[in-house]
């Protein structure tokens, strides 16, 4: 993540960066809150799309575990 930040007074530009690790990348913590959120919506559509988006997530998953199995141990 980037941050410029400039000041009024004369041009100086600070630029700090947070190095990403491996684990950031591989993490799961929003997949799952996503899955076990309760959203209170009353608007059908919104509800439609989530549910749709959870159908979604669910088969791209299990579609990657299934390649991942199928090459590791079924080559």
């Amino acid at each position: 993540m980037q941050t410029t930040k400039t000041n009024d007074n004369n041009s100086e530009k600070i630029i700090s960066s947070k190095k990403n690790t491996l684990k950031d990348y591989f993490s799961l913590m929003p997949v799952l809150t996503y899955f076990f959120t309760k959203k209170n919506s009353k608007n059908f559509n919104i509800r439609a799309m989530h549910t749709i988006n959870k159908i979604s997530i669910t088969v791209f998953l299990l579609g990657m575990i299934f390649f991942i199995i199928k090459k590791l141990f079924l080559s």
